[in-house]
């Protein structure tokens, strides 16, 4: 601006320099040739800088829209009559005035590059634009639309397209903007720029009944379609699926089956990703009904399809009939049908897997993956090395699994994809490692893949695997409110294969939190979602997940005499493990076969928390539990299952000698538990061991003593309500696989030190006697503060009524009152319970 301003003091003597900027810059054009002028407004309306062979056809398509022959100087400041020497005079006259700067490739001239040419500065271009009259400028916006350059490393970029667009609209020629409306959504299609492709089909929609038919352009319902996988690219399945309305809705058409059916193909999908399940659902199975039943790729496609969308319900009966029609009918077409053939024998192996005879399943997905690899077909070759995954961890072989997903993820990476079917596959390979235990590997995955801000299912997916490895290894703020986001996610993703993993680590969460309400709100969440699935092996963890809130609601009926609520509680659990028992034995697996067995390890444990919920806890159940799970691969379930054992031990226990046999188990648990880095579940064997007097390794010990401990994680005793062992432990969907066809512990917060914390333990420090009382003698007087009998002192601490009650004289008369609501009164008064 400051330059300009020279400028104009140099040329316009008697000019006032405090007019607008963009007075000076058209007071100084004006001083300047007509071919100055002429090749100055050509590239205000350009936008960007303009190779020499595209200016020359810019003037040349100007000059003949023009009625007549544009004005040339008389003074001869170009050399030649010729058009070419025109705007070179005129291009040169902008340069020397400080109006142009020469380019070559955006180097200065001298490079021996293609030369361009463009403003100094935008706002010169824009103030030259503003001084065009109207028919003028729809004229230079015409020429520029029309303009072709000659062929040069510069010319036919995929923008122009997009540039041509918006100067056809500018000069009102629609039908020719809307050709250029669709070239340039071919061009950002090229590019899977799907948000510009989407944007381009709708100016070109937007045209179509004013430009009405033309010559080339597709017809109406072939837009609607175009536009639909625009959107669903784009991400926003909703106005993909409007678009397949749309186009359905134009083809009602006894003639136009196949078409029809192909959308409604396209419609499922759509609906399927914005959460409509029975509308999903009806649309495939509408387009089944379109397309005819000769062997076309078309039928291969549909079949194909339905098979896949009845997979990912876990409906795999139906998956898999439908699967190996697809084949039969691909495999009569040919090498039209490939494609079609690879999608429905990916589908038809994770269909098999579950079935009686999984082992086949591995060999017929490396075969299928071998093709599509052949193929070049990326959707279908990433599909397989997920499905191959799931496949691997149903039948125990995690590692051979992790080893697929991460050769998958570098195959990925070659193929330019990490950002899309590499986060998929990690998010695959992260539920293995949370099983076996490698948890911060397994949260780094899941963070990698979150780090590209994913949308969709390429974001649910790794956002729920670190859910569930934050609920267990913290259950504290973040895990909350990580939690918050994936269950607002599966209100519109309602796929079993999310939203029952969901509700379990829900119903975890909740119980780390003691909050039984939510706790029992997920658990029957999840069971009605699992229920209308064929998916034996997420029921039966959905179901031992449900027996464990119902044996903590039970447990905490029995400590309030809510005799109802226990009446409940026994009376919904048995349908439950009954139901879930019979479908794991229907599914005709071989026990021997690792998703069988985990599921049977599941059921056990339902049946465990059935006992627990009829009062019959048993120590030896537990350990047998521990056992098997640690043979199969899990920590964390082993790690629960001996705490499980030590609370059962110590439920039947009374007096010291018995308490010891609790030791071993609960040893085991805190080591099981501090490897992992599973806070939630260290911090209750650890009031456990407290309760008693049982004590941990000095290491474990020690690491609970430094560790900030979360408000909700200690609640203060409240009457009426479980503390301690009623405290389970969350269960979690371990060993779950992954979706078909698509880590040390966390650092909590650090606890304050130096004089912040001498300050703040100064401030919350009350200087009270402690009148002599024991640790254990604190422990009863809360207690009795808290109106429990002897008997019930004495099943919590794992006493018997003989020690409750020497404990109980030896507190009054250290305290020096005559009985027990005396005693409770001084506790409360004087704060004497908060020290136990």
């Amino acid at each position: 601006m400051a330059e300009e301003l020279i400028a104009a003091r140099r040329e316009l003597s008697g000019v006032s320099l405090t007019g607008s900027f963009e007075r000076l810059v058209t007071a100084r054009s004006s001083l300047r040739s007509v071919e100055c002028r002429r090749v100055m407004r050509l590239l205000s309306l350009a936008g960007s800088p303009v190779a020499w062979p595209m200016l020359m056809a810019m003037a040349t398509e100007f000059e003949r829209r023009s009625p007549a022959r544009p004005p040339r100087s008389s003074g001869g400041s170009h050399k030649g009559d010729g058009l070419d020497a025109v705007v070179a005079a005129g291009a040169a006259e902008g340069v020397e005035h400080g109006f142009l700067v020469e380019t070559a490739d955006g180097l200065m001239v001298g490079s021996g590059r293609e030369r361009r040419i463009r403003f100094r500065h935008e706002l010169i271009a824009e103030a030259i634009a503003a001084d065009l009259l109207p028919a003028t400028r729809r004229r230079y916006h015409a020429a520029l639309a029309a303009a072709s350059p000659e062929p040069s490393p510069a010319a036919a970029t995929p923008l122009e397209p997009a540039a041509a667009l918006a100067h056809h609209l500018a000069a009102h020629q629609l039908a020719e903007a809307e050709q250029a409306a669709l070239a340039a959504a071919a061009a950002a299609e090229a590019l899977d720029a799907g948000a510009d492709t989407l944007a381009h089909y709708e100016k070109a929609l937007a045209l179509y009944e004013i430009v009405r038919v033309q010559e080339g352009v597709p017809r109406l319902p072939d837009l609607y379609v175009r536009a639909a996988e625009a959107a669903f690219a784009a991400g926003d399945p909703a106005r993909a699926e409007a678009y397949a309305e749309a186009a359905a809705a134009a083809l009602d058409d006894p003639h136009e089956r196949l078409t029809l059916g192909l959308v409604m193909e396209q419609l499922g999908r759509y609906r399927r990703a914005s959460g409509d399940h029975e509308g999903s659902l009806a649309a495939y199975k509408r387009a089944v009904d379109l397309v005819p039943r000769a062997p076309t790729a078309a039928r291969a496609r549909v079949l194909a399809s339905l098979a896949q969308f009845r997979m990912l319900e876990g409906v795999f009966s139906e998956a898999k009939r439908y699967a190996q029609e697809a084949v039969e009918v691909a495999t009569a077409v040919g090498d039209e049908a490939r494609p079609e053939l690879l999608h429905a024998t990916c589908t038809l192996a994770v269909a098999e897997a579950w079935g009686e005879q999984p082992e086949p399943a591995v060999e017929m997905l490396r075969k299928t993956r071998d093709e599509a690899a052949q193929l070049g077909r990326l959707d279908d070759l990433f599909r397989v090395y997920a499905n191959l995954t799931t496949v691997l961890d149903l039948l125990g072989r995690r590692e051979e699994a992790i080893a697929i997903a991460y050769e998958g993820i570098a195959e990925a990476e070659r193929e330019g994809q990490a950002t899309v079917y590499g986060n998929f596959l990690r998010a695959n390979a992260s539920d293995s490692l949370y099983f076996m235990g490698r948890w911060q590997e397994c949260r780094r995955l899941c963070l990698d893949a979150l780090s590209w801000n994913p949308v969709g299912i390429w974001f649910l997916t790794p956002l729920l695997n670190l859910t569930i490895v934050e609920v267990a290894m913290s259950a504290g703020e973040s895990a909350g409110r990580l939690l918050g986001q994936v269950l607002l996610a599966i209100e519109t993703v309602q796929d079993p294969q999310f939203s029952v993993p969901a509700q379990q680590t829900a119903a975890a969460y909740a119980l780390w939190q003691e909050d039984l309400v939510d706790a029992r709100r997920a658990a029957e969440r999840g069971w009605q979602r699992v229920s209308d699935t064929e998916d034996w092996l997420l029921m039966a963890h959905m179901a031992s997940t449900c027996l464990e809130v119902d044996a903590t609601i039970a447990l905490d009926a029995h400590r309030r005499r809510d005799f109802a609520t226990l009446a409940a509680a026994r009376e919904r659990s048995l349908p439950v493990v009954l139901r879930a028992e019979a479908v794991v034995r229907a599914c005709g697996v071989a026990p021997r076969i690792g998703s069988r067995r985990q599921a049977d390890l599941a059921i056990r444990v339902a049946r465990a928390f059935r006992a627990r919920v009829e009062g019959r806890d048993d120590p030896a159940t537990w350990t047998q539990l521990a056992a098997d799970w640690a043979d199969l691969g899990d920590p964390y379930e082993t790690a629960r299952a001996h705490w499980r054992e030590a609370e059962a031990l110590l439920d039947r226990s009374r007096g010291r000698s018995m308490r010891t046999m609790a030791r071993e188990p609960l040893t085991a648990a805190a080591e099981g538990a501090f490897a992992l880095g599973a806070w939630p579940l260290l911090r209750a064997v650890a009031e456990l061991s407290r309760r008693a007097m049982l004590p941990l390794p000095k290491a474990i010990e020690a690491a609970l003593e430094g560790r900030f401990e979360p408000a909700a994680a200690s609640p203060k005793p409240v009457a009426g309500r479980p503390t301690g062992p009623a405290r389970p432990a969350g269960p979690t969907p371990s060993g779950r696989p992954t979706a078909p066809g698509l880590a040390a512990g966390i650092s909590g917060p650090t606890p304050e030190s130096g004089v912040v914390a001498d300050f703040a333990a100064s401030a919350t420090q009350q200087a009270q006697h402690d009148f002599g009382l024991s640790k254990r003698e604190f422990e009863v007087l809360a207690l009795i503060a808290e109106g429990r009998s002897n008997p019930e002192i004495g099943r919590q601490l794992f006493i018997t009524r003989k020690t409750v009650a020497v404990h109980v004289s030896n507190i009054l008369t250290k305290l020096g009152v005559s009985g027990r609501v005396e005693a409770a009164a001084v506790a409360i008064r004087l704060g004497l319970t908060e020290r136990s």
